[in-house]
């Protein structure tokens, strides 16, 4: 018995000293270091579950593209050293199930998401969605938005930097007219109570069939995330790494 003590305990011993001469020589440390240094980042996909968002004319769900932009930016913002917090990382609302009718699980959902932002105050939070404007199928590009009230005056000046920083990236990689500007709001229910930096963009209108079909695409997506990285390490004054970048894997 004491023989099989002492040679667990060599075995364990064994592996810490391998673990720390791995995390030392670097081999988990690039993993770590947004754990370890980096500031908290929040991203929001917005919608999920039974939210399906806006659709497409070909019945392109929302809540599939937000939530594979924010992936994306969530591996960009991970690598350049960011401790990141996803609302959402599956096709999931925050919401109980048995929690009542559908408008009752958005309510819930919403305030879930709000009070995720309020209680851990990140350096930023950024929700992704997708518009829709079914009166003028013409209509396209970015839109992102910020609170203009309900927060205290400096959080709300830099979340209207965070937007602004966000449409400019945003609307360039997406190659509209960029005739739009980051729009302030305070009829949004995460607006509410603001206790950080947040922006809502809007990536692009479904309703706007060459749009849609861009949005469908995995390599546009990864466009529209790397611009959202660009327009957060902008806000952020944090200068990207130079070998950041998705790789692709060849599958849209």
């Amino acid at each position: 018995m004491k023989k099989q003590l002492i040679g667990t305990g060599i075995c364990l011993a064994i592996l810490v000293a391998a673990g720390f001469f791995f995390l030392q020589r670097g081999g988990l440390a690039a993993g770590v270091q947004g754990v370890l240094s980096g500031e908290v980042l929040l991203i929001d996909a917005g919608h999920g579950g039974i939210d399906g968002g806006a659709e497409s004319g070909r019945g392109v769900c929302e809540k599939s593209i937000n939530l594979a932009i924010a992936q994306e930016v969530k591996t960009l913002a991970q690598q350049a050293g960011w401790q990141v917090v996803m609302t959402r990382e599956t096709d999931e609302g925050l919401y109980k199930e048995n929690g009542g009718t559908i408008r009752s699980k958005k309510t819930q959902d919403l305030k879930a998401r709000r009070d995720m932002i309020q209680n851990m105050r990140p350096e930023a939070a950024v929700s992704i969605h997708l518009n829709s404007f079914r009166e003028d199928p013409s209509v396209k590009g970015a839109q992102a938005f910020y609170p203009d009230s309900g927060g205290e005056e400096e959080v709300l000046s830099e979340s209207r930097r965070l937007a602004e920083c966000l449409q400019k990236k945003v609307s360039s990689a997406a190659a509209d007219d960029g005739h739009r500007t980051a729009l302030g709001k305070s009829d949004v229910f995460l607006f509410r109570e603001v206790t950080c930096p947040i922006s809502i963009i809007e990536c692009g209108f479904l309703s706007n069939p060459e749009e849609a079909e861009l949005l469908r695409s995995s390599e546009y997506q990864r466009k529209i995330a790397e611009a959202i990285f660009e327009g957060i390490m902008e806000f952020s004054g944090k200068e990207p790494r130079k070998n950041i970048k998705l790789i692709d894997s060849g599958q849209d």
